[in-house]
């Protein structure tokens, strides 16, 4: 397993989601109501940054559009796409934010 520290626990305060540059990965941490979650940064409509989109239950919502992507296994619900957005195991230690970039 290649568990990657992505960030402090501080830095994706509840409510709120981050992207991230991993390497070649673009991805977003999000810490919504249903737990944290990692999944692609961008949106598989249009390729639209998914960053400061809203967040309900375990849903993340594209800003651009407003395509409704499961964060836990990244699959999109609606018309507009049926393309999955990739998606990452997630762990805490010692307040630190881990990602498996291999268990995607």
């Amino acid at each position: 397993m290649a568990w990657q520290r992505i960030a402090a626990v501080a830095e994706v305060p509840d409510g709120t989601n981050k992207a991230f540059r991993v390497g070649d990965r673009h991805l977003l941490v999000a810490s919504a109501p249903m737990g944290l979650f990692a999944v692609g940064a961008i949106c598989s409509h249009q390729q639209q940054e998914l960053e400061g989109g809203r967040m309900k239950a375990c849903f993340l919502f594209c800003p651009l559009h407003g395509v409704r992507f499961d964060l836990r296994d990244g699959s999109p619900a609606g018309t507009l796409t049926d393309e999955p957005i990739p998606t990452w195991p997630v762990k805490i230690e010692d307040d630190h934010i881990f990602v498996d970039l291999d268990g995607a």
